[in-house]
């Protein structure tokens, strides 16, 4: 007797292989990890956030303001029917009217407002300019310390590593008589420490991760959707505090709007001189009386500052004062970015000492140690806590190397947060 298989049941199967084979392509198609440098990561990122996005329009804002704020007021446009009969229409006028008049502000205002409203645009380049700046000096440092996050994931892997080995020689010296119980168990305990040790790097990476996808603007991903192209190497970068003071003269975006807001402080002081200055009208008008259709007229005036002694003596008086206190927030604004130019200039000659001395000194002599107890070790002259404490000392040194050469690099990325330009070629 023959079996037939059901057609529902043999459509089910072709489905079953059909996403088996092409799921994972479509998944991997998904997920594809892309290799990114660090100059990518920063167009990346300053390409997604949102306040970048928010400053840029603040410009477009300032823009718009010029042109409203140059602008003459709207004229004004009326028609007046006179002499009208009692219980008439407005038809049965004796007098019509039909008038355009203009007001305008003395000349030289409307220059002094555009130079004011110039000096505004660009006080909005350079609040966006200090805000790329710190958007910036985040993706560089959440960059890096994925990269030093990584090295460090070496460091315990070859830790766990070299753990393992000898925790298991410690337990063949032990089964067969040559080692101590003493040092199976301090072998067991270096072992689980390490693989413990281990995880915890591994979620500091992820975090890292989850940092950097935050800078870059993809806040809800947490995986690594890009690996790294840069390496954390030492690279020496040697400036002097008077060099980078006086790049951050021309080029910090708070004492350039400092210098803004002072020059646009002279250009209020001088708009309340003028306001003692007349303004005028000019109307045009064209009449028809009795009829006739044929009159036209034109006037102009001007307006008397009668009462300058009050209001015009007033807004002088409060301009004088705003360019004093332009001029000290100008000075302070100095004061600021150099006392924090300085603070960071020593913590980064702090920092690049340190890097150096684990270098030149702390690290050849770790792996040395660690070289010498490891032969020393095998040939049975040392016992293993002193191979331990020489294997300490090398992973102790090769952590406080990445750290310090994290740190090194942190504080060349607040340097140029501060001086307003990249320093790193």
């Amino acid at each position: 007797m023959l079996n037939f298989v059901k057609p529902q049941l043999i459509v089910n199967k072709i489905f079953v292989l059909f996403v088996t084979i092409l799921l994972p392509h479509y998944i991997y198609g998904q997920t594809e990890i892309k290799e990114i440098s660090l100059n990518d990561a920063i167009e990346i990122g300053l390409k997604n956030n949102p306040e970048i996005k928010a400053a840029r329009e603040k410009i477009s804002a300032a823009k718009g303001r010029f042109w409203s704020g140059i602008s003459l007021p709207s004229p004004e446009i009326s028609a007046r029917y006179e002499w009208i009969p009692k219980d008439k229409s407005l038809k049965n006028f004796g007098e019509l009217t039909h008038e355009v008049k203009q007001s305008f502000e003395f000349p030289m205002n409307y220059f002094l407002k555009g130079r004011k409203l110039r000096n505004e645009e660009e006080i909005a380049y350079y609040r966006f300019k200090q805000t790329e700046l710190i958007i910036t000096s985040q993706i560089k440092s959440a960059y890096y310390n994925v990269l030093a996050k990584k090295e460090q994931l070496k460091i315990a892997e070859e830790n766990l590593s070299i753990a393992e080995d000898f925790f298991k020689k410690a337990e063949i010296r032990y089964n067969v008589g040559e080692g101590t119980n003493l040092e199976r168990l301090t072998a067991k305990v270096q072992f689980t420490e390490a693989k413990n040790n281990l995880e915890v790097v591994r979620n500091e990476l992820k975090t890292a991760i989850a940092e950097l996808n935050f800078a870059l603007g993809y806040g809800r991903q947490s995986e690594e959707i890009f690996t790294l192209k840069d390496n954390l190497v030492f690279k020496e970068y040697n400036f002097s505090l008077d060099e980078l003071f006086s790049l951050s003269s021309y080029a910090n975006p708070k004492i350039k709007i400092a210098e803004l807001n002072l020059s646009s402080s002279y250009i209020d002081k001088k708009l309340a001189w003028s306001s003692i200055l007349p303004s005028f009208f000019l109307s045009y008008f064209k009449q028809a009386r009795d009829g006739d259709r044929g009159y036209y007229g034109v006037s102009f005036g001007i307006s008397v500052p009668l009462w300058f002694m009050f209001q015009q003596r007033g807004q002088i008086q409060e301009a004088s004062a705003n360019v004093n206190i332009a001029k000290l927030e100008l000075q302070l604004a100095k004061n600021e970015v150099y006392l924090r130019l300085k603070s960071a200039f020593n913590e980064y000659e702090n920092d690049l000492k340190q890097v150096k001395l684990y270098l030149n000194d702390i690290l050849p002599q770790s792996e040395e140690i660690f070289r010498v107890a490891a032969k020393s070790y095998e040939a049975g002259e040392i016992t293993y806590l002193e191979y331990l404490q020489a294997k300490q000392t090398l992973i102790n040194s090769k952590n406080n190397y990445i750290k310090a050469l994290l740190k090194y690099y942190l504080s060349l990325f607040a340097l140029e947060e501060i001086v307003g330009q990249s320093l790193l070629k």
